[in-house]
């Protein structure tokens, strides 16, 4: 009588070892948390906890709208209005973005984002730039007051002579009440001349 083993070659034989030996050590690697295989599949790392937020909708934000004729502040030396050399800086709004979060009464929180250059003319001397900026948040409907008006106030160092600066406003105070449809309206606000 032949052996079992006998009939099987011998590179065959080494063949079923190699492969029983192979499943025998992650057989026992998987059995523990803290085995090699355990180790390699999590990355060596504890499992990471994702917020169900991450997968939530985006919240609903109001459309943002520029006034018209509201992009550009001209200021000129006193009574030197409209005259090329009598400017002292311009100022434009470039870029807008807004972003919403509800909050736990159905209100949402607008993080308002407004961006733009400053640029100085002739007769800049050198010094500080306020530019007023109001912001507007309208009901849906024509007619409708405001659910809230503010002017805010960016400085700007803007030296004499020099290239264009960039002025950028980040706010995050405006809410926009549970259930309204309301956009928000914006743009420089100089208030009456004098």
């Amino acid at each position: 009588m032949i052996s079992a083993i006998h009939a099987v070659s011998g590179k065959t034989l080494k063949t079923i070892l190699a492969v029983g030996l192979s499943a025998a050590a992650l057989a026992g690697c998987m059995s523990a948390a803290d085995g090699v295989a355990g180790k390699v599949i999590s990355g060596g790392q504890k499992p990471i906890e994702i917020s169900p937020d991450t997968f939530a909708p985006p919240v609903p934000c109001p459309a943002l709208q520029l006034q018209s004729n509201t992009y550009l502040i001209r200021k000129y030396v006193r009574g030197k209005d409209d005259d090329p050399q009598g400017l002292l800086y311009q100022a434009t709004v470039k870029d807008w973005a807004n972003t919403c979060t509800q909050q736990p009464d159905g209100s949402r929180r607008m993080k308002l984002g407004l961006s733009g250059d400053v640029t100085s003319g002739p007769a800049w001397k050198g010094g500080e730039v306020v530019l007023p900026i109001r912001v507007a948040i309208v009901p849906g409907g024509s007619g409708a007051k405001p659910i809230s008006s503010e002017i805010l106030k960016i400085p700007v160092t803007l030296g004499a002579n020099s290239p264009s600066e960039t002025w950028t406003l980040i706010e995050e105070k405006f809410t926009i009440p549970a259930g309204a449809e309301a956009k928000v309206i914006f743009g420089f606000d100089e208030g009456r001349r004098r």
